[in-house]
């Protein structure tokens, strides 16, 4: 049994055949999938999968790339739309949430007053998680700094505990040592199969196996050797299959610890 923990199964990419895609998940042995929210519109729709299949739970927030959003709507508005989400008995985790400075193709750097807005936004929701003691899914790209700065500060300040996995991990070996010591459990996409990652390979090889978690970040990231097609849960298999190898264990093995990890974290063990 697997469970991939991190698949937008909301996204418009599985609009016209989200059931074919389940149904080869199933078939591929991943028995559970967790869907994580972009937005408010993302975040309802992972909702709404969520009650329509057993197996697919949701996680909701407002993604960095998204933070206009919280500055259209507001604050209050934003918490009365995410507070309504959590009122789902199938809503696991407050994600996919965090800091994200990178400077994409044909788009302007990060201003100072956007990563004040994404700071604010992050501090909203990690208050929200907290409230209904709820897991954390964190984005984090170019900003573990800042982002890893900002949690600490808040768990040392209101003295709160923070349940989390860092999604899609890409800072440094001192960023992954940080997020350890503070007890979040740590996820590796498909890109951990691709060759030119050395890094990544080093990364996973250094996070201990009962602080990994599986997951595909559907519909990107897609391992070899399906790189360049479509991603989605079915092909977890393959990043399930390089990173047993890294750690030099069994993909069951893999596969039964990894399993538990999601089930602890994300409160799953009632869907067994």
């Amino acid at each position: 049994m697997f469970i991939d923990t991190h698949a937008h199964l909301n996204f418009k990419a599985f609009n016209k055949n989200l059931e074919e895609v389940i149904d080869r998940a199933k078939k591929a042995g991943i028995d559970k999938i967790i869907i994580p929210g972009a937005k408010i519109g993302s975040s309802r729709k992972a909702v709404e999968i969520s009650q329509k299949y057993d197996d697919c739970f949701a996680a909701i927030g407002i993604h960095p790339h998204h933070v206009d959003e919280f500055i259209d709507l507001g604050e209050s508005n934003i918490e009365e739309e995410l507070n309504l989400f959590i009122k789902n008995k199938k809503t696991v985790a407050i994600g996919e949430i965090g800091l994200d400075y990178h400077v994409y193709k044909d788009y302007s750097p990060v201003s100072r007053e956007n990563k004040k807005h994404q700071k604010e936004l992050l501090i909203l929701q990690i208050e929200i998680a907290t409230e209904f003691n709820l897991p954390i899914i964190f984005h984090c790209r170019d900003a573990h700094d800042d982002q890893l700065e900002l949690i600490q500060s808040y768990i040392q300040t209101g003295e709160k505990n923070i349940k989390a996995v860092f999604h899609c991990f890409g800072g440094e070996k001192k960023h992954l040592e940080k997020v350890l010591n503070l007890g979040f459990y740590v996820g590796f996409d498909g890109n951990v199969t691709y060759p030119e990652n050395k890094n990544l390979h080093d990364l996973v090889k250094y996070t201990p196996i009962d602080r990994l978690l599986l997951e595909t970040d559907s519909p990107f990231l897609t391992p070899l050797p399906l790189r360049g097609k479509l991603n989605e849960p079915a092909n977890l298999i393959h990043t399930v299959e390089f990173t047993s190898q890294i750690h030099n264990i069994s993909i069951q093995e893999l596969g039964s610890i990894t399993t538990k990890n999601a089930l602890e974290l994300f409160k799953l063990t009632p869907y067994i």
